[in-house]
């Protein structure tokens, strides 16, 4: 890990320096970019955190305040950064977020990190340009960013170059996409076709399947033909754990096509979801993508002992996303700038690092992430491939 010097009096513990330094070794679109406001940052920075609180499900609201917690954390933290953050309930609703978006202006907030979901996101993004407020949201959603919004949430895009580029790098280069029908498998699609071409592999085929568990089991022979005659040495699937993914490569293995005898499987998200996952037959030698491990466990661990709860998966983002902030206004001001939030400094292609790994913003609001690479052995996840610790190296 490489750290600009001047940067390390943002941690108060040696042994979280890993964490959230800024300055590693190298819907449809909202477009409401605008002059962003000056922030002092030898003052007071008033960040504003949007989370579905008051939403009225029990597990979403659990989530939002897994959340607050990190963020608060995340605060806690920051050495020599004065935050004063503000928490304000979306309820999960746009038209909620958009009020409460509204009322975090009028508050003086100079950023806001958060909120989760997509339609939210797209709701605040005028309202926070008309006051000159950049946004880091935690959607990973490509639709949603640019201009103002920057998105934390790992996307398709991101996933798919790190799979498709170790699959590359591993001497298989004969991919093959299996996607299911609708918005969400065209979307991984196209993210994996545009990773395929970017690393220099080639795209065999691409067969789609209907959600529908009798239309899919018909439907799996001819698929199985059509990866058979393709030469596919890798399949890479679209689908989740929790809707098709496992009965479409069971139906496959029906039709005597399976992973690591005819190609290595691998996945556009998580398959370590829960335990039965890691134990379905059809999926055993896959590969999929996670934050970096190590670091994961880290924060999981520190959560766990603060809140006497487990940190739900995506709280890491809102430590991440606040120390991001907190590592801005200490570049700021060692630099006598009142820019803290400006989209230059957000992205800057240095990048931060945090409790989920590498990651920095793109100029169109999307971002890069490094991730390690997971394989599906027996009921447990081991590692193939680490995640990278500073961009340039393998993986980002």
């Amino acid at each position: 890990m490489f750290l600009k010097n001047h940067l390390l009096p943002l941690i108060t513990r040696p042994w979280l320096l890993i964490i959230a330094i800024f300055g590693l070794s190298a819907c449809e679109p909202v477009n409401f970019a605008a002059p962003t406001a000056a922030v002092d940052p030898n003052q007071p920075v008033v960040v504003a955190l949007m989370v579905p609180l008051a939403s009225g499900n029990s597990v979403t609201d659990q989530l939002a305040q897994n959340m607050v917690n990190a963020a608060r954390m995340a605060v806690r933290d920051l050495n020599g950064v004065n935050i004063d953050l503000r928490v304000y309930e979306t309820g999960g609703n746009a038209q909620v977020a958009a009020t409460a978006a509204t009322r975090a202006v009028a508050d003086g907030a100079q950023i806001i990190v958060g909120p989760l979901y997509s339609t939210s996101t797209a709701a605040i993004g005028p309202i926070a340009a008309r006051a000159g407020i950049n946004v880091l949201s935690f959607s990973n959603t490509t639709s949603v960013a640019g201009g103002n919004i920057f998105i934390m949430g790992t996307t398709f895009d991101t996933v798919a170059n790190r799979l498709v580029g170790y699959a590359v790098g591993s001497g298989l280069a004969n991919i093959g996409i299996v996607y299911q029908e609708g918005v969400s498998g065209e979307s991984g699609r196209r993210s994996i076709e545009t990773a395929i071409a970017r690393n220099g592999g080639n795209l065999t085929t691409a067969v789609s399947y209907p959600l529908n568990l009798t239309e899919m089991g018909v439907a799996a022979a001819g698929i199985a033909s059509t990866l058979k005659s393709s030469g596919s040495n890798a399949v890479f699937f679209t689908d989740s754990p929790l809707r098709g993914l496992g009965f479409i490569t069971a139906s496959l293995g029906s039709n005597s096509y399976r992973t690591n005898r005819d190609a290595q499987f691998m996945g556009l998200t998580r398959w370590d979801s829960s335990d039965e996952v890691l134990v379905t037959p059809s999926l055993q030698g896959g590969w999929f993508a996670v934050p970096d491990p190590a670091l994961t466990l880290l924060f999981e661990t520190r959560y766990q002992l603060s809140y006497g709860v487990n940190a739900h998966q995506l709280s890491g983002l809102a430590y991440d996303g606040i120390a991001a902030v907190g590592a801005m206004i200490r570049a700021a001001r060692a630099a006598g700038e009142n820019n803290a939030f400006s989209a230059r400094r957000i992205t800057d292609p240095a990048g931060f690092a945090g409790v989920t790994g590498i990651f920095r913003f793109r100029t169109d609001g999307t971002n890069e992430r490094g991730l390690a690479i997971m394989k599906v052995n027996n009921g447990v996840a081991t590692m193939v491939s680490a995640a990278p610790r500073s961009f340039g190296v393998g993986g980002s």
